[in-house]
């Protein structure tokens, strides 16, 4: 069976309950640009704001980070996700009474990583959080690079990881034995203090280019059975397994590492918390949605659509979301993945004016006063009533 070619991760969408606040967490506090404004291509009445990093302003197909708003306190999102638009129009008109506050476990994201080259970056980077009074965990080391961890204003995990020393420093041929973690990285084993007293040593209220975020590090999700994923990524979506290893911060866990190309460029990477037997997670606020694979044009997209198809995948149809063309499939805990052509945020915007202002499908412009008044008030879900 051919395998799926994947250029890299093209996104991570994540769930928020106020897009204001997280446009002010990514701009003022993280240096990152908004590239779009816009709704939802499956339901006009869910806001989603695009941030981009610094390399978009030459290149408008680098990764984003997409947010999709979730707002009502009393209503759980649908457990099925945001894939389907039928599904998506029923679940908006028809809410559920419920927390709407999302919780990762197996089946679920369970954080995004952030890249800088090195470890004083790092550092910088964790002065300047704590500065804004953002609780930071870290730095860590993971044995393959050094990490911060903190959250998003919903609780959503976003890691800084850095480039060095790489994956490369303890195997010759990546991925071909388990290997083992030195005890002073392992829970248990590091001294906690010591490594929560360790910070830059002045402010940095100015972000400079030399620990300015690159893009993606990795992704990082959470699977019950890691064999189970491994044979999933590997011989049907096709990817490289590059590195298996403990899991640092649990005893008994495992940490499988995959990349979309053999060359391990930034933000290849997806990773795999194996925890045996974990609780499924719930998707909602404060937690990922999806993360996206990105192929090369759109005859490649029906391709592999069809190639998973025959591998026994269940997949969506392929969708227009406007900026790509995706379609959406499961990973065996059912984690929702998709796949999709490069995003181009040119198509309705020039690229030096992106994210300026509210940006609608052509189908749902003759409805831009309805939505911007939707999106300027934020009401709950209501039923359509029967005419």
């Amino acid at each position: 069976m051919n395998q799926m070619i994947i250029n890299g991760v093209n996104s991570q969408t994540f769930v928020c309950s106020d897009l204001q606040r997280v446009e002010q967490f990514y701009t003022v506090m993280l240096g990152l640009r908004v590239v779009k404004r816009t709704v939802s291509h499956l339901d006009g009445r869910l806001p989603v704001i695009t941030f981009g990093f610094n390399s978009l302003a030459e290149e408008p197909r680098s990764q984003t980070i997409t947010y999709l708003e979730w707002n009502p306190i009393f209503y759980m999102m649908p457990k099925e996700g945001f894939t389907d638009p039928a599904l998506v129009a029923d679940a908006v008109a028809n809410p559920r009474a419920g927390d709407p506050k999302g919780r990762w476990g197996a089946g679920t994201n369970h954080h995004l990583a952030l890249h800088v080259p090195n470890r004083n970056g790092l550092l910088k980077w964790k002065r300047r959080l704590t500065d804004f009074g953002i609780h930071v965990t870290g730095p860590y080391n993971r044995h393959y690079f050094h990490a911060i961890y903190f959250p998003d204003p919903d609780g959503a995990i976003i890691e800084i990881a850095t480039s060095e020393p790489g994956f490369g420093h303890d195997e010759v041929v990546l991925g071909s034995e388990f290997k083992h973690q030195p005890a002073e990285n392992l829970v248990g084993g590091r001294s906690e203090l010591s490594i929560a007293s360790e910070t830059w040593p002045a402010p940095m209220p100015v972000i400079g280019d030399d620990y300015a975020l690159r893009g993606f590090h990795h992704i990082t999700s959470i699977s019950s059975n890691a064999e189970r994923t491994e044979k999933f990524f590997v011989e049907t979506v096709g990817l490289h397994l590059i590195k298996k290893t403990d899991y640092l911060d649990e005893k008994g866990g495992t940490h499988y590492y995959y990349a979309c190309d053999e060359d391990l460029s930034p933000g290849s990477v997806i990773t795999f918390f194996g925890l045996p037997n974990y609780a499924p997670g719930r998707l909602g606020t404060g937690l990922s949605h999806h993360f996206t694979l990105e192929v090369e044009n759109e005859p490649a997209l029906a391709d592999q659509r069809e190639r998973l198809k025959r591998a026994g995948v269940a997949v969506s149809g392929i969708q227009d979301a406007v900026y790509s063309k995706l379609f959406h499939f499961r990973d065996p805990d059912g984690h929702i993945c998709a796949v999709s052509t490069p995003s181009d945020f040119t198509v309705d915007e020039d690229s030096e004016d992106l994210g300026q202002s509210l940006c609608l499908p052509e189908s749902l412009e003759p409805r831009r006063v309805e939505i911007e008044r939707h999106l300027a008030f934020r009401p709950a879900p209501t039923p359509i009533l029967p005419e």
